[in-house]
């Protein structure tokens, strides 16, 4: 049975974005459900195919543990690359063996901080301590004390095939027969392809935002790639979020709480701009009672406004009535006027319909 670990090492809550994207990554329970497979089938023997530029360190060590665990036989094949992270899952192959093309590298572990030089002390002594734990696999696989290796690590060491084999890093070079090729490529900014960390926290943040928090029955992940060996759907609801997610499901209940408030806070100070006088109730039905939109409260003015202009020219033509039935021979110039005014005010209303 063939396990790959392809792409950067990351953690189990970050798979599902990157297989959103149809992004190769590999995450501990991704390779513990593939192990937990040919244990099922009762395989003996299992086959790691690593083509990865590392990632965290801690699912490494996890992967590392989980290869390590495994009762039968775990023949590692590095077919690209196993840098950083990656080199301590090679570690756990009871054989290792390398293609003549492939690169390994180890170096040191990086973090970032901030803060005053109690921080970055107590950052240093974390990151010399992560540095001797990653030894401890380097150690077992190749017998070197840690003097050679903190120096390799310290020089963030490339090896090719030959160099990884002379190091005892690997137990083979494949494809022996065969004359190799590898070129020493030192690339100490290689990118393994990892997603930062504010673009998984957007992603996860704006799909999750899509669905409103008050009428959202179950939140489930897009999978178009499913995880390897993992048939089964996993609907992802809000009981589910909350109990294996509590970080993420507050953050998510904050997120929705605050954006509501901004948005109802947008809608009231838009619907305020459209009150005008004599429309009072509109505007207090709007805020309170109705829920309405700003551009839902607009229609209701103007109809509102066009009913009390038609009711205002039935007034003045039920008004302008009486005039109608004094004889032309008995009006003075007074009543001549005031009709003339009534009949153009008329006038301006019926253009205006």
């Amino acid at each position: 049975m063939k396990i790959s670990v392809k792409g950067p090492i990351i953690n189990d809550g970050d798979q599902w974005i990157y297989d959103w994207f149809g992004i190769p990554a590999t995450s501990p329970t991704k390779v513990s459900n593939a192990i937990n497979k040919a244990m099922l089938n009762q395989t003996t023997d299992i086959t790691v195919l690593i083509n990865s530029g590392g990632g965290s360190v801690f699912s490494a060590s996890e992967i590392y543990t989980a290869l390590k665990s495994f009762s039968g036989n775990v023949k590692v094949e590095i077919v690209g690359i196993a840098a950083s992270a990656a080199s301590v899952i090679a570690m756990a192959g009871t054989v290792v063996e390398m293609s003549p093309t492939a690169q390994l590298m180890i170096h040191n572990a990086s973090t970032s901080a901030a803060g005053d030089y109690q921080v970055m002390d107590q950052t240093s002594d974390f990151l010399q301590n992560v540095n001797k734990s990653i030894m401890n696999a380097y150690t077992a696989k190749t017998g070197k004390d840690e003097t050679y290796l903190k120096t390799m690590m310290d020089n963030e060491t490339w090896m090719t095939a030959q160099q990884a084999l002379e190091h005892g890093f690997i137990d083979k070079i494949m494809f022996e027969q065969e004359k190799s090729a590898a070129a020493n490529t030192n690339h100490s900014d290689l990118v393994n392809g990892e997603l930062p960390q504010e673009v998984l926290d957007k992603v996860r943040n704006q799909l999750l935002k899509d669905k409103s928090l008050n009428t959202m029955n179950s939140v489930t992940p897009p999978t178009p790639n499913k995880l390897e060996n993992n048939k089964e759907d996993n609907p992802m609801d809000l009981d589910k979020l909350k109990n294996e997610h509590p970080d993420l499901y507050e953050k998510v209940k904050n997120i929705g709480f605050e954006e509501g408030q901004q948005a109802e806070n947008t809608r009231i100070k838009e619907i305020e701009e459209l009150a005008t006088p004599g429309n009072e109730n509109l505007v207090q039905a709007a805020k309170f009672e109705n829920n309405s939109t700003a551009a839902e409260l607009a229609v209701a003015i103007v109809k509102a406004e066009k009913a009390k202009g038609a009711n205002f020219l039935q007034n003045v033509q039920k008004d302008a009535e009486p005039l109608n039935e004094v004889p032309g021979n008995q009006t003075v110039a007074g009543q001549e006027k005031d009709a003339d005014v009534v009949a153009s005010f008329v006038g301006i209303w019926k253009g205006g319909q």
